[in-house]
C-alpha cells in the first residue's frame, strides 16, 4: 500500500480537535482528532486555519473524519455558513468504514455543493481521487 503524503515538514496548524496542513501537492488535509462535541467557535477556528493554508484560492481538501467527534446544533449551523463562504475546488471525506461511507453518500445525494465531493473509507483512494481533480 502506498501512502501519498506525510506530515513531516509541512507546517501543520495544530488545533485542540484537528490538524490542518497543506501538502506538497497543494492539498489541504484536515485530520480530526478524538474530541468532545465541536461548538460554533471550533468551526470558526478550523475554517480560519483552512483559509490561512489556502490563501483564499480554491483548494482541494481532504477531511479525515475517522476520529470520534461530533458537532452541536450551533456548530452545524455555523458549518453551513462557513461551507457557503468556503473556496473549495473539490473535497474528499474519509470515514471509518464502508457502511458509514455508503450512508454519507446517500445523504450527500440530497445536498448540492458547488464543487465535486466524494466519500471514502480508504484514505489513499480519497487522496488519489483528489489528485485527479487538479
Amino acid at each position: 500500500m502506498i501512502t501519498f503524503v506525510t506530515m513531516a515538514n509541512q507546517n501543520p496548524t495544530d488545533l485542540e480537535f484537528a490538524t490542518v496542513f497543506k501538502d506538497k501537492n497543494g492539498i489541504i488535509i484536515i485530520t480530526m482528532k478524538d474530541y468532545r462535541r465541536l461548538d460554533q467557535y471550533d468551526v470558526i477556528n478550523i475554517n480560519l486555519a483552512i483559509r490561512h493554508k489556502t490563501g483564499l484560492t480554491p483548494a482541494l481538501k481532504l477531511l479525515d473524519a475517522r476520529a470520534s467527534w461530533s458537532m452541536d446544533k450551533k456548530a452545524k449551523e455555523r458549518a453551513k455558513i462557513e461551507t457557503s463562504a468556503s473556496v473549495t475546488k473539490a473535497r474528499a471525506i474519509v470515514v471509518s468504514n464502508s457502511i458509514k461511507a455508503a450512508l454519507f453518500k446517500f445523504l450527500q445525494s440530497f445536498a448540492k455543493q458547488g464543487y465535486p465531493q466524494e466519500i471514502f473509507s480508504d484514505w489513499n483512494e480519497a487522496y488519489a481521487w483528489l489528485l485527479k481533480q487538479k
